[in-house]
Parts: structure tokens; C-alpha cells; sequence
């Protein structure tokens, strides 16, 4: 894993690309018929400004539209905008207000607003129809920029992965019998934050715990014969990495290695289709066929993944119901599995760009069913 000190300093490159992305925001929100877009969701206000924002109860936004775009953020967070783009107004406002009436005055004029509708709250859209603002969806448009990733988003998810593969190295060196799931997963998030990681997500999960893909880590121990599933992702200078790996306490039982099998031909088969134009229903298709026809072994329960970036979990996801083509360039994670109650699960995850001669894997840690010492 490269050191820390090695790494560039993400804002150095930030504002040129933020610039960039304010451009193709704002002609997409002029080719859809917007006189204004509003972005409010934490990751696009990143996306467009290089800040990420602590919501909580406090209203943050990006008003993009031709003649004034602005940044609106409480006081508190007045002196953390320094670095956005200049083309961008920065407002604030104090305690005494809602942020509201500044917003209201940063759109006027404009008729037609595209807001993020997956994200503003009915009170705010309820607000901004009061000052006579028609709204329309516009989620869409910003994630249709930021499901392409540039090269430099890339290589930031590539360095998120190398510091997620180290943590899925050192979980195994930790894994050994009498170990307790929580402290486990609570010794590996410290160990990616020790590292840099600005939040993390690690889901260490034993023997028939593992069956349910998002449990959460309790006070079980592990035991000798334990199928274990280790999902870990880390959020490092603003982009996630996610991957998941499998192993066992002692050698693996014939549904182990049978399952594992099944799972990574199924890995194999999406990687493969994961192309420039393939829907995430064509990606996941390719799993599900491989999965399901494995009932005997376990449940398929989700799809087989996501896009990943800004945001842990982004769209397109690979699901039976995305029928939209996917982008050179998008980065998904790939992550088909198998579930037996009672018994354990089986997941391989990696995180994938999308090419046109084939995907490109952002890790090199192994596939195999690492076995722990009994």
C-alpha cells in the first residue's frame, strides 16, 4: 500500500475539474429546459465545489444557472467554501434564518428549478413552491455526469481499494478462534482510519451470521469450521472503495468450496459483461443465471452491484430493473453471493471500470477461499 505522505493533495487538481463539471452541469440543465438546478445531496454539492458538507439540520446547496450560480452554507461552514470554484457566489447565512430566503433570493428570477428529488426534503420543495418556483426532477442529470468517472476519480477509487485490500490482509492475520466479531470489525475500522480512511464500513460476519449479508457484527465468537465473509469499504480523500473476501476457520466443508465456486464463476460471468452499453440488467443477468441455478448451495438475495464514488452506493445498480446503458468509465462494484440460513454466505466483490476491451479491476488481492489457522 503506497504511504500516506506519497499521496497528492486532492484539492491541487479539484478546482480545475470543479470548473469543468459546473460547465457540463449547467448545460445540462439548460438542454432539459431548466432555468436553474439545485444540488443539495452531499456528494454533488462535492462533486461541483470540492467540499463536503455536514448537513444535520442545516440547509446546503449549489444553485447552478447562467447568469449567477452560487454556494449556500450556514456561517459555521462559511470559511470551508474558500477553495470552491469563483464562478460560484458564496452565501452563508446565520442562526436567525433557515437558509431558505437566501436560496429563495439566489434563484430569482429563475422559473423552472431541477432538484435532486431523491434528496430535498418536502419541507424545503414545499418552501421553494411558496416563492412561486416551479420544481422538476433533475437527479438524473448530475448522476448522469458523475456515473462517468474522469481519470483522477480512478486512481482516487484505486487508492481507496489498496488501502481496503490491506484491511482485508491484516482482518485475516487477526482471524483466529475465540476472536469476537465486533471487537474484530471495530480493530480493522481503526486500522483504516489510522490510515487516512475519512469513514469506513467494515462487515466481518461468522459462520451462520454470514447468511445475512447486512447483519451487523455482534458479540459472537469464532469457532473452528466458520465460514467467514469479510465486506470492507473506506472512504479516502472523498472516494470509496469496497471489496469482499471469504475465508475459513480450518479446511473448507464441501459447501464452502462448492459455493465459493459457484460464486466466483458467477463474479467471472458479470465482469465479463459489465461493457460500455450493457444495461446493469445484463450484468446481473449474467450472475443470476449462474446463481440461481444453484439453489441446492444457497439464496441469491441481492443483485449483483452498484456504482461506486462520492457515494458508498450510487447509480446505476445492477439490478433486474436498470435497464439504462452503462458508460465507459463507470465504476461498479461487482459482487454476486450465496446464502444458506443456518449455515454461513459466500460474496466476492471487486471494484470495476467499465472499458470497452474488457473490465478493468482496481485490486489485486486474491479470489481464493483463504484458509485461517484452526
Amino acid at each position: 500500500m503506497a504511504d500516506l505522505a506519497e499521496r497528492t493533495d486532492p484539492s491541487a487538481t479539484m478546482t480545475d475539474a470543479a470548473e469543468a463539471r459546473l460547465d457540463r452541469m449547467l448545460e445540462a440543465a439548460t438542454a432539459a429546459g431548466l432555468d436553474a438546478a439545485l444540488i443539495t445531496s452531499d456528494e454533488s454539492i462535492a462533486y461541483l465545489t470540492g467540499f463536503k458538507p455536514m448537513q444535520l439540520e442545516r440547509f446546503f446547496g449549489v444553485v447552478v444557472r447562467p447568469d449567477r450560480s452560487a454556494v449556500i452554507v450556514p456561517a459555521l461552514d462559511r470559511g470551508q467554501i474558500d477553495g470552491a470554484p469563483e464562478r460560484l457566489d458564496p452565501i452563508s447565512y446565520g442562526a436567525e434564518s433557515d437558509g431558505i430566503p437566501q436560496l429563495a433570493e439566489a434563484l430569482a428570477g429563475a422559473t423552472k428549478v431541477g432538484v435532486e428529488e431523491d434528496h430535498i426534503i418536502y419541507a424545503r420543495t414545499s418552501a421553494l413552491e411558496r416563492h412561486g418556483f416551479e420544481l422538476a426532477a433533475a437527479g438524473g442529470l448530475v448522476m448522469g455526469l458523475r456515473v462517468q468517472k474522469d481519470a483522477a476519480e480512478i486512481e482516487r477509487i484505486r487508492v481507496a481499494c489498496e488501502l481496503v485490500q490491506e484491511g482485508l490482509r491484516r482482518a485475516f492475520e487477526w482471524l483466529v478462534p475465540g476472536v469476537v466479531e465486533q471487537a474484530l470489525n471495530a480493530r480493522v475500522e481503526s486500522f483504516l482510519r489510522e490510515q487516512g480512511a475519512t469513514d469506513a464500513h467494515p462487515l466481518i460476519l461468522f459462520g451462520e451470521n454470514a447468511a445475512n449479508p447486512h447483519g451487523n457484527p455482534g458479540p459472537r465468537e469464532l469457532k473452528n469450521g466458520d465460514v467467514v465473509c469479510a465486506d470492507l469499504s473506506a472512504c479516502l480523500d472523498g472516494y470509496w472503495g469496497d471489496l469482499t473476501r471469504c475465508a475459513t476457520v480450518g479446511p473448507a466443508s464441501d459447501w464452502a468450496k462448492k459455493t465459493w465456486q459457484v460464486v466466483f464463476d458467477a463474479q467471472q460471468a458479470a465482469n465479463a459483461a459489465a461493457q460500455p452499453g450493457a444495461s446493469g440488467r445484463d450484468v446481473d443477468a449474467a450472475q443470476r443465471k449462474i446463481i440461481e441455478a444453484a439453489s441446492d448451495l444457497g439464496a441469491c438475495l441481492h443483485g449483483a452491484g452498484h456504482a461506486i464514488g462520492l457515494s458508498i452506493h450510487e447509480p446505476p445498480f445492477l439490478v433486474p430493473r436498470w435497464t439504462d446503458p452503462l458508460p465507459e468509465g463507470a465504476v461498479l462494484t461487482i459482487e454476486p453471493g450465496l446464502y444458506k440460513a443456518g449455515v454461513g454466505g459466500i460474496r466476492l466483490e471487486d471494484d470495476v471500470v467499465v472499458r470497452p476491451g474488457g473490465p478493468e479491476i482496481l485490486s489485486n488481492l486474491p479470489l481464493e477461499l483463504t484458509e485461517v489457522g484452526a
